[in-house]
C-alpha cells in the first residue's frame, strides 16, 4: 500500500509540473526503456503524433522505464490512476483476457498488420463480450506470428524437430510440435537464454522481435518460418477516467484511435519483424520460410484439433474461434 501511494503522488507530481491552465495532463507510462525499440515501433509514433494534435486540449506527458508501470502490471496501474495510459500484453493476463487468446491460433501466415485488423474487427463486432469493459482501448498492438528457434541444425522443416526440446507456451503449438517429435518444455522467457546456453533445451517458438530483445539471437542460429499464432496487446486508458474527459480531449484521441490506428500499428511491427530476420541473414543464420501450400496442407489436417480445443475450453468460444478462422483465412488470401 505505501509503495502505491509512493507511486500515486510521484504521478501526480509529474501531472503537476507539466499540466497547463486548460490541457487535460494524462501521463503515458510506456515502462519500456527511453530510445528503445520497443517504443521506436510500438509507441512513439503514436505519442509524437496525439502530442503534436493536442493544442489546448490535453497534455500528453510521457514516462518511460519501469518505476511508475510495466506491461504487466499495466492494468493495475492504470485503474489506480497511477498513470492514465499505457499498454499490456493479453497473453501476460489469460485469466482475464480469455477469449483474447484466439490471437495464438496458429496456421495462419498473416502480417501483423492483417492480424490486428482481424482482432480489431471481432473486437467491434463484440465477441470478446465483457474482457474490455473496464477498458477504453485506443489501438490494438499485434505481434508477428510466433516462429521456431534452434541452436543446431538443419531445421526446413517441422519433421526436423524430431527429439529436440523446444520451448512453447501456447497449447495448441505445444501438441502440434509435439505430433512431430519434439518434447514441448514450458520455460519462463526470462530463463530461455540460460536454457539455451546450457543445453536445457534445443530450442524456442516466438517472434523475430522478441529475439534480440532477449538476446535469444545469440543462442539460437536456426530459424523456420512456421505460423504457429500471434499474441495482442493494446495501448489503453481506464474507462472510467476517459469517460471524464473533456469533450475536446476526447476528441483527440478518437481521432487517433481504432481499427485504421491498429492496422498503422501492425505496418510497424511488421517492419521491426522483417529488420530482425535481415540481421539473422546479415549474421549468416539459416533462414527458412515454409512453403505456402505446406502450411494449407498442415492446417488442413491439424487445426480442427486447435478450433475445438478452444471452444472446449472457453467459455462462449466456439464463434469466437470460427470468426477468427473465417477473417484470418480472408486477411491470407488477400495478402497472396
Amino acid at each position: 500500500m505505501r509503495s502505491e501511494m509512493k507511486l500515486t503522488t510521484l504521478a501526480a507530481l509529474t501531472a503537476l509540473t507539466t499540466t497547463t491552465a486548460t490541457a487535460e495532463t494524462l501521463i503515458f507510462g510506456t515502462g519500456n526503456p527511453a530510445g528503445g525499440v520497443a517504443n521506436e515501433y510500438l509507441l512513439q509514433p503514436w505519442i509524437d503524433k496525439v502530442q503534436a494534435e493536442s493544442g489546448d486540449a490535453l497534455t500528453l506527458v510521457q514516462r518511460d522505464g519501469p518505476a511508475l508501470v510495466n506491461s504487466v502490471n499495466a492494468p493495475e496501474r492504470v485503474a489506480n490512476n497511477i498513470v492514465q495510459i499505457s499498454w499490456t500484453m493479453t497473453v501476460f493476463d489469460p485469466g482475464r483476457f480469455t477469449k483474447s487468446l484466439v490471437a495464438t491460433t496458429p496456421f495462419f501466415d498473416v502480417s501483423a498488420s492483417a492480424a490486428t485488423g482481424v482482432f480489431c474487427q471481432m473486437y467491434e463486432e463484440g465477441l470478446f463480450g465483457d474482457e474490455y469493459d473496464a477498458f477504453q482501448p485506443l489501438y490494438f498492438i499485434p505481434f508477428p506470428q510466433n516462429y521456431i528457434h534452434t541452436k543446431e541444425g538443419p531445421l526446413n522443416s517441422l519433421e526436423d524437430l524430431a527429439g529436440k526440446k523446444i520451448m512453447v507456451e501456447s497449447p495448441p503449438a505445444a501438441e502440434l510440435i509435439g505430433g512431430f517429435g519434439a518434447t514441448p518444455l514450458s520455460i519462463n522467457l526470462l530463463d530461455q537464454y540460460q536454457a539455451l546456453q546450457r543445453n536445457t533445451a534445443d530450442g524456442t517458438v516466438i517472434t523475430y522481435t522478441a529475439l534480440p530483445a532477449f538476446k535469444l539471437d545469440e543462442v539460437t542460429n536456426y530459424h523456420l518460418e512456421f505460423p504457429l499464432g500471434s499474441a495482442m496487446g493494446m495501448v489503453f486508458m481506464d474507462k472510467a477516467r476517459y469517460d471524464a474527459l473533456s469533450d475536446e480531449a476526447k476528441a483527440v484521441l478518437d481521432a487517433n484511435s481504432g481499427c485504421d490506428v491498429s492496422r498503422e500499428a501492425g505496418a510497424r511491427v511488421d517492419e521491426w519483424a522483417d529488420s530482425v530476420r535481415v540481421s539473422l541473414e546479415d549474421a549468416g543464420h539459416s533462414v527458412v520460410a515454409t512453403p505456402a501450400e505446406d502450411v494449407a496442407a498442415l492446417r488442413e489436417k491439424f487445426l480442427q484439433p486447435s478450433v475445438e480445443m478452444f471452444a472446449q475450453f472457453v467459455e462462449g468460444g466456439a464463434p469466437i474461434i470460427e470468426r477468427w478462422v473465417e477473417l484470418s483465412m480472408e486477411a491470407e488470401a488477400a495478402e497472396k
